[in-house]
């Protein structure tokens, strides 16, 4: 849906689709940024629910293009530039730039809860549960006399 023009079935606002957020509770949500009005002015881009936008025009140089997810939702992460740690509960996918995480820090000893604050995905550790580690193939001989290679000297 990157690039699309698509309109708001509610509002009418009319736009094109210039970044996606998804929500641990699979709630997507689009940001759709309109095209400069009559007084040359670029108006700030609004944020609308998924099944509320009606595409108008799909984009054909960006459709299907999206980057692979490094973090599943809901996982606890750490930021390792400020070591702020908390669980990964949304996730900014932007049409030209890196993924980007919201991260909810647990609440605080006075009972505030803390805003979620956006990072990186690069910048970003998965702490708990610790990432599944990748298992190496096993190197294995070819069947058969394995003494063929071994040079003869005399």
């Amino acid at each position: 849906m990157f690039g699309s023009l698509v309109c708001d079935k509610v509002t009418g606002f009319k736009g094109i689709v210039i970044f996606r957020i998804e929500h641990m509770h699979n709630c997507v949500r689009y940001g759709v940024q309109p095209v400069v009005n009559e007084e040359g002015q670029l108006p700030d881009e609004k944020i609308f629910d998924g099944p509320n936008l009606l595409v108008i025009t799909p984009s054909e140089s960006s459709a299907g293009k999206t980057t692979p997810n490094i973090f599943t939702l809901g996982v606890k992460v750490r930021d390792n530039l400020t070591g702020l740690t908390g669980i990964a509960v949304l996730r900014v996918k932007q049409r030209h730039a890196g993924d980007q995480y919201g991260v909810q820090p647990p609440m605080d000893s006075k009972g505030e809860i803390p805003k979620v604050q956006t990072f990186d995905e690069e910048d970003l550790e998965q702490i708990d549960p610790p990432p599944k580690e990748k298992k190496e193939k096993e190197k294995r001989l070819p069947s058969g006399p394995h003494d063929h290679n071994n040079a003869v000297t005399r």
